[in-house]
């Protein structure tokens, strides 16, 4: 069985939700003036009318539309999250460890969509790794000249002897 480990995946989960203090107010990554993806954009205007985890058709619908527009798994994911999160802030009925619960719920159905598994054979793990690990994942694998996913799978693979 051919196992694929997913770094943007597990990257996803743990930091899809913005770290915060109880003493501190909710807040989604900033998105600079001008810089924000018009995907986004037409995202959130349709998760505005309703929550996407209680409308799956259109939550697949706006993978599918990003895919189609050429973007990769990751970038679908970040557009996915960039959109999702300034609603899930807006939401006064929460409070900040319910927000920061719902983005990450988002999260968790969201990246097992977009990786959605090409064939029985792999099976994506969500580790939660720190970042200093990530940059050194991130860093081997530009030497490699490789996908971080990629050399991430291979050193799993070479540390069980496959390789």
């Amino acid at each position: 069985m051919k196992k694929v480990f997913s770094i943007a995946a597990a990257l996803a989960v743990m930091l899809a939700a913005p770290a915060f203090a109880a003493d501190k107010a909710f807040e989604c990554p900033a998105i600079k003036a001008g810089e924000e993806p018009a995907a986004v954009k037409d995202l959130r205007l349709n998760f505005g009318k309703q929550d996407p985890l209680n409308d799956p058709d259109a939550l697949n619908a706006a993978v599918d539309k990003l895919r189609k527009d050429g973007a990769n798994r990751t970038l679908v994911i970040d557009n996915l999250i960039s959109a999702y999160c300034p609603v899930v802030a807006a939401n006064t009925m929460l409070n900040n460890q319910q927000k920061a619960s719902r983005v990450q719920r988002f999260a968790s159905v969201v990246v097992p969509l977009v990786y959605g598994l090409e064939s029985a054979e792999e099976i994506i793990l969500n580790v939660p790794l720190p970042s200093s690990v990530i940059d050194a994942v991130n860093e081997k694998a530009r030497a490699a000249k490789i996908s971080p996913e990629e050399w991430a799978a291979g050193a799993v693979e070479r540390a069980l002897g496959g390789k």
